[in-house]
């Protein structure tokens, strides 16, 4: 029994898990590489140097790396004949949880970050702006070989936000934020997104049309802002942004890249 045991630890801790993975994600346009794996009892193996890139033409390059992994089978999806993982990455100061379970209409992912930091992550950018923040949260998605994405939804909640933009002097305080999304055929529809006790007040909500691009995704959010009494200079800054008269909220158009305000 014993012998039988090491034996199948053996086997588990030096299954290809970033070669695994990869297949996994590969449908998706990304891949896996890592420098070294060593065992992770009593199941699975760890891996160092962890990279996970994309190769879509229109965004290939490193989307997210990590110091430290671990990854396992995820023993309920081989009982249904589509062998998937268990992940628990560290995570730009934080910890990222995610199980992805290949079947027939796609890749299924169930994710929970807790405390990453947005200012060095690498999957979302804003030219010419940038935020910070401790990200947490947890959803679900469904992939597909055709699509970005099929299906899910999520909660996000942000700590500490703040963002920095060429057209302002200084950073912006957010203070904290909160969100919720769902995902339909390639729309994200921002269902609520609020931020509260900072210097900006922000309410939004509209879709996001994704791309194979992420640059080129087309925006139609309704938002509103408002200034806390203690941001006089802020104020005057978003008083010259284009808005029709009255009280209706801004609406941001054209593309992540090339964003319009009217």
């Amino acid at each position: 029994m014993v012998g039988l045991t090491l034996f199948a630890a053996y086997l588990i801790s030096t299954f290809p898990y970033s070669t695994t993975l990869t297949k996994v994600l590969a449908p998706m346009g990304l891949e896996v590489s890592s420098v070294s794996q060593s065992a992770s009892f009593p199941f699975g193996a760890r891996l160092s140097g962890v990279r996970l890139i994309s190769t879509r033409p229109a965004s290939a390059g490193l989307l997210v790396e990590s110091p430290a992994v671990t990854i396992a089978p995820a023993f309920l999806s081989m009982l249904t004949m589509h062998p998937g993982v268990r992940v628990k990455a560290a995570l730009y100061d934080g910890v990222v949880n995610v199980t992805l379970r290949p079947g027939r209409r796609g890749t299924a992912i169930n994710y929970d970050l807790d405390s990453v930091e947005l200012a060095r992550q690498q999957l979302w950018t804003i030219p010419g702006a940038s935020a910070s923040g401790a990200l947490s949260g947890s959803g679900n998605l469904l992939l597909s070989p055709d699509d970005i994405a099929e299906n899910g939804d999520g909660v996000l909640s942000a700590a500490g936000l703040t963002f920095t933009s060429a057209f302002a002097s200084s950073p912006i305080r957010l203070g904290e934020g909160h969100s919720k999304f769902k995902l339909d055929q390639g729309t994200l529809t921002i269902e609520q997104l609020t931020t509260s006790g900072g210097d900006l007040t922000i309410t939004a909500e509209g879709t996001v049309q994704l791309a194979p691009d992420p640059g080129q995704s087309e925006l139609d959010i309704q938002f509103t802002l408002s200034t806390a009494p203690t941001a006089s200079q802020l104020a005057v800054l978003l008083a010259i942004l284009p808005h029709p008269p009255g009280p209706q909220p801004f609406h941001l158009t054209g593309t992540l890249n090339a964003p319009r305000i009217s």
